[in-house]
């Protein structure tokens, strides 16, 4: 199956640097012809490593966790409380032979987990390069994401720009 998965775009994530995605994303939806549509979303909790380690206290609130771009009507919402799908619901989700598109946000964190997270279930994440960013103040280098992909997940594993 040809799947779409979409990591994270929700209001809480996006700033001048990453608002492009949206647009893209939709596009994507436009163009894509996807058997099956994966939205992620990312929810925030009081007691999480995020706030305990990090001290970061985004996506605590319901207006921060809405997803951001308009998703068809049968696309899969999936919360997650950490940088990667919890097992049991990747196990409904995905399937070795899948052909997973990945996009969204943030590259340098829940993209990458997911891709390897993909990989690790022996699904070559595909990732549309220009619908992915990063919303951090000091994100990893756009080029050092791309050489870890390349290295983890084969050259396969990055598209320039899906074309319909």
């Amino acid at each position: 199956m040809k799947k779409l998965l979409i990591v994270d775009v929700q209001k809480g994530f996006l700033n001048e640097d990453c608002n492009f995605v949206v647009k893209r994303i939709e596009n994507l939806l436009k163009e894509g012809n996807f058997d099956q549509v994966v939205a992620t979303k990312f929810v925030n909790k009081q007691n999480s490593a995020y706030v305990e380690f990090l001290d970061w206290r985004q996506l605590l609130t319901d207006d921060e966790k809405e997803i951001a771009l308009k998703l068809p009507k049968n696309a899969k919402i999936v919360e997650k409380t950490s940088y990667a799908l919890e097992e049991k619901d990747f196990q409904k989700l995905f399937k070795t032979g899948d052909e997973v598109f990945v996009c969204g946000l943030d590259f340098d964190a829940c993209v990458l987990a997911i891709c390897f997270q993909l990989f690790d279930h022996k699904i070559q994440p595909k990732v549309v390069l220009d619908a992915v960013a990063s919303h951090s103040e000091n994100p990893m280098p756009r080029d050092v994401f791309e050489r870890l992909c390349r290295r983890n997940f084969g050259e396969e594993s990055l598209i320039e720009k899906l074309k319909s």
